[in-house]
């Protein structure tokens, strides 16, 4: 077991990405973040980010965080990453991105990809939500020079250590990923209907074991030390279940973020065959984690304070305060239903679920004002994701009887109220709102050999 006394999480999300130093007990030492430059959309529906500003922002924010005073980074006993899911970098074989990331939010499809006849219906759907199959329908020169094709916390991994490493718990989406496994196919069948070849595919550990090493080369570019381990964690989402206390045994999570998401902690694996929900690998090594899907959750927040809360950020500015504080304010004096006004949060639909679906707002009357809206907005959002309960209690076997909430929503006492009256269930905050980076943090702690395992650092 390392002496060192800290470890280093690297956060990257859709919005903006945090570096922070814990402590063995899991306090926050310190913490650095920057904006990401926002995702643009050549055509509709799609969604894209320049991976050149993911790397740019990471060093700006590492070289911050390691000049800061209270910690010296050689104290560093790991450090471990985890990103936004489900985005694709495809690289060449130095591992320098080809086109821009196509990014998780991203609603294009390959159509026309054929399968094998008599494969299940599913592997349609699949192949056609596969992001390598529209680069080889659409862009045949990046996919055909293509030597890689990376999630954004592998890419990150390479370009650290020079090792094209991952994590199984990054492999959420579509990749030739046996979830029951979690390791490649061992067959190419399940490689060409995803469109990728195994070579493309970075080297996979599960979470809490080291990928390499930081280089000279990035250590110059990023501050930190060279020869720090880089530890695997998980998508952002599981290392927030994780960094909740979530390990399953009637614990859900409810994760209030850019997208919105109610899952839990399974120690056996059952995939929805309708895609009711997704089941992805878990930050707990051979674990998963079901999770029920809202795209748009607290950026519907944002998308609000953007649209109609130009009073309030102007009131928000003179009393130095977060715009959303001023809007929970006026939300909170207006009842539970909000006067009959009812939002459906689907702004973008689910891809599988309900394609068709759309965002509405109904019951208008000439008592409503924007704080009705907004808070409507709060409670369509916790609506939406309690659909989501019943399966995976069905599915899973468990009652559900608590809510560890996370993310931007869990800092409003009226957005936590409003979940636990929809829900039912009593709803906790965290001891700390970094919970993904306090998941990803775990991970580094095993790996330093703090704990034994994720069940005894939880």
């Amino acid at each position: 077991m390392t002496e060192k006394p800290y470890v280093l999480a690297i956060d990257s999300g859709t919005q903006s990405v945090r570096a922070i130093v814990f402590d063995r007990r899991g306090g926050m030492v310190a913490r650095e973040a920057a904006p990401h430059e926002p995702y643009f959309s050549l055509k509709p529906g799609w969604a894209e980010q320049d991976p050149a500003d993911y790397w740019k922002k990471l060093c700006l924010v590492l070289r911050r965080l390691m000049a800061r005073p209270e910690f010296d980074r050689d104290e560093l006993a790991a450090c471990a990453i985890t990103t936004q899911r489900a985005n694709l970098i495809a690289t060449d074989e130095r591992g320098d991105p080809l086109r821009a990331s196509i990014i998780w939010l991203d609603q294009r499809r390959a159509e026309g990809v054929e399968i094998p006849e008599g494969m299940p219906e599913v592997l349609k759907l699949y192949a056609a939500l596969s992001k390598m199959n529209w680069l080889r329908l659409n862009e045949p020169e990046v996919h055909r020079r293509a030597a890689r094709f990376l999630t954004v916390a592998g890419w990150f991994t390479h370009k650290l250590t020079g090792r094209f490493a991952d994590s199984t718990g990054m492999q959420v989406g579509v990749w030739p990923f046996d979830m029951t496994t979690q390791k490649w196919y061992d067959h190419e069948m399940m490689f060409d209907i995803v469109g990728c070849r195994p070579e493309q595919m970075a080297e996979l550990r599960p979470p809490g074991e080291v990928l390499g090493t930081v280089t000279a080369a990035a250590a110059e570019e990023t501050g930190l030390p060279e020869g720090l381990p880089v530890v695997a964690s998980a998508g952002d989402k599981q290392c927030e279940t994780l960094g909740s206390g979530c390990t399953g045994h009637g614990t859900a999570v409810l994760s209030y973020g850019t997208a919105a998401v109610v899952g839990t902690t399974s120690r056996t694996y059952m995939a929805s065959p309708t895609l009711e929900y997704y089941t992805w690998p878990s930050a707990v090594p051979g674990a998963w984690n079901p999770e029920f899907f809202l795209f748009r959750g607290y950026w519907l927040v944002s998308w609000f304070r953007d649209q109609f809360g130009y009073r309030e950020t102007l009131e928000a500015r003179e009393e130095g305060l977060p715009t959303e504080e001023i809007l929970n304010r006026e939300a909170a004096r207006i009842p539970p239903g909000s006067d009959g006004l009812v939002v459906q949060p689907y702004w973008t639909p689910h891809p599988a679920l309900a394609p068709k679906a759309r965002g509405a707002v109904v019951g208008w009357t000439d008592v409503h004002t924007r704080a009705h809206l907004y808070r409507a907005i709060l409670e369509g959002i916790a609506y939406a994701l309690k659909d989501g309960v019943p399966i995976l209690e069905r599915d899973f076997g468990t009652e559900i009887t608590e809510l560890k909430v996370s993310g931007g929503g869990a800092k409003s006492d009226v957005a936590m109220q409003i979940t636990a009256d929809v829900f039912g269930v009593p709803a906790a905050r965290p001891s700390t709102i970094e919970t993904c980076a306090l998941g990803a943090a775990i991970n580094a702690a095993v790996a330093a050999g703090w704990y034994k395992d994720t069940d005894e650092a939880v």
